[in-house]
């Protein structure tokens, strides 16, 4: 089968959804598909692999470093169709996305668009009314989904929001995310609990993901800031456009030398960094079905979170990790909880490690390729 998979972001960035796509890409090669993915020219970048073939970009800033495609090419408009593709699968209903559309109708072959994001939850990055924003945010949406032949739900409890706020007909499908588990097992930490500053005695609890209003992530400042536990670590990975502000909240709660910021990390060492922690920690409530909860149950990592879209359904409290409210004191308690409890982590984390199998790619894949099998061509 060949796929044609349009995405306004991927290499070199570093992100849930671009690791996502990655690994799809990845998935289909390794089971004899032919995969080409249309992505924004990174400026600098030299392509890691063949099959890519990028669209000219435009820098948002010098702060947000997430080069937008311009869905205008010549050249690819040209090619794709000598591409002889069977089905278009997108990753966002916007630009590129909205390319995707005009060839599935020109080339009559189904199009598939992955819902991974609450769009609406993102608004603050655009400097308009954010209510405007989400109504026209949203609008978009909708008559993005309803010209696609499947969406795929990356978790049960987003396709309940689909259908209930976005009131979408066409066929929805849920399949989670998935991870390659091989790239998180038997891996050395101590290297990178090194890095961090942590030493073996301590007990290290892990942030990995942009650094983003929308992570929530000075509650979790505030909510480790409670925590009466002396030998109580937080470790931040990650960059992004508050990483600053962090900083300096966690200076102005007296977290020095308690808090560790690494800043950018290159995705290929991230195993490490899950390997040097005793749990992880995520407090966003904006997540579909955050890969990073995946990769660190497939380190045998505990997980702390807000009860949210994306960890309440791929979470069981009490078993592979901890769930509460987005409420300071409940979170906090729960955080005093995993630091102390270092037996308590020891099960959760045995258990993590068979939840994470749930997610394994190679099925993902099998069952991905099914679904674009049950679509009919275009008429």
């Amino acid at each position: 089968m060949r796929v044609g998979i349009f995405t306004n972001a991927y290499r070199p960035i570093i992100s849930g959804v671009v690791n996502s796509v990655d690994l799809i890409r990845k998935g289909l090669l390794a089971q004899g598909h032919v995969p080409f993915v249309f992505a924004p020219r990174f400026p600098g970048y030299r392509e890691a692999h063949a099959g890519v073939y990028r669209f000219c970009s435009l820098s948002l800033s010098r702060q947000v470093k997430f080069p937008l495609p311009c869905p205008y090419s010549p050249s690819h408009f040209a090619r794709i169709p000598r591409l002889e593709l069977d089905v278009l699968h997108t990753h966002h209903p916007f630009l590129l996305g909205r390319t995707a559309i005009g060839f599935a109708d020109r080339l009559k072959i189904p199009l598939v668009f992955t819902f991974h994001t609450q769009y609406e939850q993102y608004a603050h990055y655009i400097p308009f009314q954010k209510k405007l924003v989400q109504a026209v945010g949203r609008r978009l949406v909708v008559d993005y989904a309803s010209r696609c032949d499947l969406i795929v739900c990356p978790s049960p409890v987003m396709r309940e929001v689909i259908e209930r706020d976005y009131r979408i007909s066409t066929r929805l499908e849920v399949l989670p995310n998935a991870i390659d588990l091989s790239a998180f097992e038997n891996v050395a930490g101590t290297a990178s609990r090194r890095a961090l500053g942590f030493t073996d005695q301590e007990v290290v609890a892990l942030y990995a993901g942009r650094i983003g209003l929308e992570k929530n992530l000075e509650f979790l400042l505030r909510a480790f800031a409670r925590v009466d536990f002396p030998l109580a670590r937080l470790a931040i990975v990650g960059d992004g456009p508050v990483l600053g502000n962090l900083r300096r909240l966690a200076s102005e709660l007296g977290l020095e030398g308690r808090v560790g910021f690494t800043g950018r990390v290159d995705y290929a060492r991230m195993p490490g960094y899950y390997a040097a922690a005793d749990f992880f920690t995520i407090t966003s409530t904006t997540e579909v079905k955050p890969l990073v909860v995946l990769e660190a149950l497939a380190s045998g990592l505990p997980v702390v979170a807000v009860a949210a879209c994306g960890t309440q359904d791929t979470l069981t409290h009490g078993q592979d990790g901890l769930l509460s409210e987005c409420e300071l004191g409940a979170y906090a308690a729960l955080l005093q909880q995993a630091f102390g409890q270092a037996e308590q982590r020891r099960m959760m984390g045995q258990r993590a490690r068979l939840t994470a199998r749930e997610f394994a790619i190679g099925p993902y894949v099998r069952r991905l390729t099914g679904l674009y099998a049950s679509l009919s061509r275009r008429g």
